[in-house]
């Protein structure tokens, strides 16, 4: 039983003392940007309130002021995930100056608070009343996070769309705050639930983007997409009208150059109007094309063979096509032929 508790007590402060490291980076680092920002403090918030919790968890002779701090950096972990989250569609916006104001009065009442009754004398004020308030300005900043991403979490339950990887480390973060979230809740209003499981799934979920990162050659923190591409509805309906009276996806090497060059458009502004209005990027972007094109063909050339159909389609080769057609489709193509005929 030692042995578990130790082994546990490692794994929470392996996570908590690399969060730290990251925050402090984030936060700091040369030609920032608010999303990297708000992240950094949201993981210095959980870090602090999480290593708190460990330490009280693990020794019970905690000093009150050590309690202290970590109840008073829950107060920010809600608040920095919805502007987080914010921050991630647009990088700069009317209400940075409100945001930071918000941010900024929090600390001033905590600060406040923590001077009038300290807990090191006044233990029941902070167990009794003040952290049911710190608690749910937590709740609400959660709250307002999760209508942020609304888009997000209805695209994963009904799944008409793929997911991105850089959405994939969003929906990581959003699972991983709810979760510490919920186990501090749950602790603070159900007698005998412990929270050290919130500490747990910090360190799993730190070391789970970290390892993403390095395979797919991702940022552990992904970018915010910056200012708004002027008429970007526009320019995305004028390329798909384009891509369908041309089929231009039919050229298996078909490129973005290309794409661009037919477009009028540099290469640059096509890349991120894909990445951010369509959401997919340009490969998912042409096979849908592709995809439409051979599910167009399976119903009327039946003088085709479905690897035929592949080809025409603008597949490079069978294995591709199927592959792409299955992801897509959520079938394969013999499958799909079966139920249209």
């Amino acid at each position: 039983m030692e042995t578990l508790l130790f082994i546990l007590m490692m794994l929470a402060s392996l996570g908590i003392f690399n969060g730290l490291l990251l925050s402090i980076y984030l936060i700091f680092k040369k030609h920032n940007t608010w999303s990297n920002v708000y992240f950094g403090g949201l993981l210095l918030a959980l870090s602090i309130r999480i290593g708190k919790s460990v330490f009280a968890y693990f020794n019970g002779t905690t000093d009150r002021l050590i309690l202290q701090i970590g109840l008073s950096a829950c107060i920010f972990i809600g608040p920095l995930f919805y502007l987080y989250l914010k921050a991630l569609k647009a990088e700069y916006g009317p209400s940075l100056k409100l945001d930071i104001s918000v941010l900024f009065f929090l600390l001033i009442v905590i600060l406040t608070v923590g001077f009038i009754y300290p807990y090191r004398t006044n233990p029941d004020a902070w167990n009794h009343h003040i952290i049911y308030w710190i608690y749910g300005v937590w709740g609400i900043g959660v709250f307002l996070g999760l209508l942020e991403s609304k888009n997000l979490l209805q695209k994963l339950v009904s799944r008409k769309s793929e997911i991105s990887e850089k959405e994939k480390f969003i929906l990581a973060i959003i699972i991983a705050v709810l979760f510490i979230t919920s186990t501090f809740q749950f602790s603070l209003f159900i007698n005998g639930f412990t929270y050290i499981w919130g500490a747990l799934i910090f360190t799993f979920t730190f070391y789970y983007l970290a390892i993403r990162a390095l395979i797919n050659k991702e940022k552990i923190v992904p970018r915010a997409k910056g200012l708004p591409i002027p008429n970007a509805s526009i320019l995305l309906e004028d390329l798909n009208n384009r891509m369908m009276k041309e089929k231009l996806y039919i050229n298996p090497k078909f490129k973005l150059d290309d794409l661009a060059q037919h477009a009028g458009l540099s290469k640059h502004l096509l890349s991120k109007l894909l990445n951010e209005e369509y959401e997919h990027g340009f490969n998912n972007y042409v096979n849908s094309f592709r995809i439409k094109e051979a599910k167009s063909l399976i119903q009327k050339r039946e003088d085709l063979s479905l690897e035929g159909i592949g080809y025409e389609s603008g597949f490079n080769s069978k294995s591709s096509f199927f592959a792409i057609f299955k992801k897509m489709v959520h079938c394969t193509p013999a499958q799909f032929k079966k139920q249209v005929n």
